[in-house]
This record gives structure tokens, sequence and C-alpha cells, in this order.
């Protein structure tokens, strides 16, 4: 595994130092699966990350992460071409993201959600083409 980087980062968000070793772990087992387009398994090793942000009372972050888990779970539905399954996260993690300016532990979210805006208007189209490649779509972390 390579070293994370952790900008960009809006400030005032919880630190990359403030995560424990496990929370990071998970992070960055999740930004790697992502990137290896295993959308699922990237959505798995996050959900522990938001379960275990929840109860530091950091809403921001912890909407951040699930709203990261839905950029997954929209690739994961675009690629089983499930048009409701796009669009149902694309509302959602426009919500759960709003947070986030630019980015939180070295996730550009602005980028990022640029990066699904073709696969929500295609999904959205009366006739989805489904031809775009969500293995495209990278975290950039590394």
């Amino acid at each position: 595994m390579s070293t994370h980087r952790t900008s960009p980062h809006d400030a005032g968000l919880l630190a990359w130092q403030e995560l424990n070793d496990e929370q990071k772990q998970q992070f960055i087992e999740g930004c790697d699966l992502f990137d290896e387009a295993q959308f699922w398994h990237a959505h798995e090793s996050w959900e522990d990350l938001w379960k275990s942000l929840k109860p530091m009372g950091r809403p921001i972050e912890t909407d951040a992460i699930q709203g990261i888990i839905q950029c997954a779970a929209l690739l994961y539905n675009y690629e089983r071409r499930k048009v409701r399954g796009v669009v149902n996260m694309a509302s959602k993690l426009l919500a759960r993201l709003s947070g986030v300016q630019h980015g939180i532990w070295g996730i550009d979210v602005a980028q990022l959600r640029l990066d699904l805006l073709p696969y929500i208007r295609d999904a959205a189209e009366a006739e989805p083409s489904w031809d775009l490649n969500p293995s495209e779509v990278r975290l950039g972390t590394r």
C-alpha cells in the first residue's frame, strides 16, 4: 500500500491525525478498493468507518463518508444498469456531501461530484446508453 496524502482537505474538518489507526486503515482500504473499481467492497470498508465516526459527534465528516459510500453505490448501480439505483444515490450523495466544499482526507470531493455527473446524466436519459466506464472514476488519494 502506498503512502496516503491528506490534501485536499477542507479547513475545520477532523484532521487525518485525529483518526485512530483503525479508522485510517478503513479509509485507505476503501479508497484502494474504489480505485480498483471494487465499489461494493469499498462501500463495505467505509461502512465500518462511518459507524465509528457517528459517536464522535462530527456530523459533517460522518455525512461526507456516507456520501462517499453513496458514490461507490452509484457506480455499482451504474455497472448493473439500474436507473433507479443511480438516480436515488445521486440525490442522496449530493445532500450528504454538501458540507464538504473541496475535499476530505485527500479525496477531492469537488472533482468526484463532477466525475459522477456523466453517469447520472446517462442513467437519467429516457434510454441510457450505459457506455461509460465506472472504473475511470478515481479518488486520487495516491
